[in-house]
């Protein structure tokens, strides 16, 4: 059976709890509404690939991890759009085209 935690340190995680959400606000206060859309449309995908990672095979490195995010996030424009605004830009040149004759 676990003891439950005394007041002093439900009292101080709360404010450490509370310092950690001030600093993240203040932080997403000096980025663009683009930056912190790019950021969550990152963190979301990244969370979102990682909880479907198997289990016991290797981390892959750090850029393998972005390029994985960033092209799953390419598949869902719709839930990415920070990480797809290019697209409104560039013309569609995925299209197959049928030769000809």
């Amino acid at each position: 059976m676990t003891a439950a935690l005394p007041d002093f340190l439900v009292r101080y995680i709360e404010k450490r709890d509370a310092a950690r959400a001030d600093a993240i606000n203040a932080f997403l206060a000096t980025t663009t509404e683009r930056e912190r859309a790019l950021m969550k449309d990152a963190a979301v995908m990244g969370y979102v690939r990682g909880r479907t990672h198997p289990q016991g095979e290797k981390h892959p490195k750090d850029s393998a991890v972005l390029a994985e995010v960033i092209d799953a996030a390419f598949a869902f424009p719709d839930l990415y759009p920070a990480i797809n605004a290019h697209l409104a830009d560039e013309p569609d040149d995925t299209a197959i085209e049928e030769p000809t004759r």
